[in-house]
């Protein structure tokens, strides 16, 4: 029954992000009760600025607390393999990608596991009018490719038994890869540097190729054109010229 109303109520809500959110609000009413704990863990904060949105897919729901803490509590399952597996990537590769990632806590809680993050302070690239990106789209391509190619040729000790072999080695265009490049960075909106790469959960040691063809067609679709030729060609420079070898 929940389904139905939620579905006949979102056919009159026209914006995605909005519809998104009713819908989950009507089928899942825990998120009150996420709410709630949000509001507990900031009980002794002066502010308690609370901001709500759904993950990609609806399968999580994420509460960010003063544009410092963001939340994400699952929907669909208790979250725990998603958790602590994104927590050891997370941990690993903060320790050498040269763009930041977000500090992450697992906290159990109930039934489920939270995924409590820093807040990534920065601006969106679908934010930004495709002209103005043009502009900077050198200096933003570089940034990723050598994100790409710093986690990429690395075989971290840490997490070697999440490949599918752990004996594997990494090579062009095949390794540690984040998997969803095209928006899962912030941008610094005066000088164009990437401040944060988010959403780990996804990666896998893996070739990076249907990856990029999607974040290509994204780019592509929305106005940010050449992007990816731009990265690929960096990417390029840096794997075949060794760059950052000892």
């Amino acid at each position: 029954m929940r389904h139905l109303i939620s579905n006949i109520i979102s056919c009159f809500i026209w914006r995605k992000p909005l519809r998104d959110k009713v819908r989950t609000m009507i089928r899942y009413p825990q998120v009150w009760e996420y709410i709630e704990y949000v509001r507990w863990f900031a009980r002794n904060m002066k502010q308690r600025k609370i901001k709500t949105t759904v993950g990609y897919g609806c399968k999580n729901f994420v509460v960010i607390l003063n544009d410092k803490h963001v939340f994400k509590f699952p929907l669909m399952n208790d979250g725990r393999d998603t958790a602590y597996r994104e927590k050891r990537i997370v941990d690993t590769f903060r320790k050498i990608s040269p763009i930041k990632i977000p500090a992450m806590t697992v906290i159990p809680y109930k039934d489920i596991v939270i995924r409590k993050y820093e807040f990534a302070y920065g601006k969106l690239l679908s934010d930004f009018d495709p002209r103005v990106i043009a502009a900077h789209r050198v200096h933003i391509a570089n940034q990723i490719a050598k994100m790409l190619y710093v986690v990429g040729k690395s075989d971290p000790t840490e997490i070697r038994d999440l490949k599918p072999n752990p004996k594997e080695k990494p090579g062009y265009l095949y390794g540690w890869f984040q998997g969803d490049i095209w928006q899962n960075f912030m941008l610094d909106e005066k000088t164009f540097d990437i401040t944060f790469f988010i959403d780990w959960e996804d990666t896998q040691f893996q070739s990076f190729m249907s990856a990029l063809y999607v974040a290509s067609h994204n780019w592509d679709k929305f106005g940010y054109k050449y992007v990816i030729v731009d990265i690929m060609a960096e990417y390029t420079r840096l794997y075949f010229g060794g760059c950052g070898k000892k």
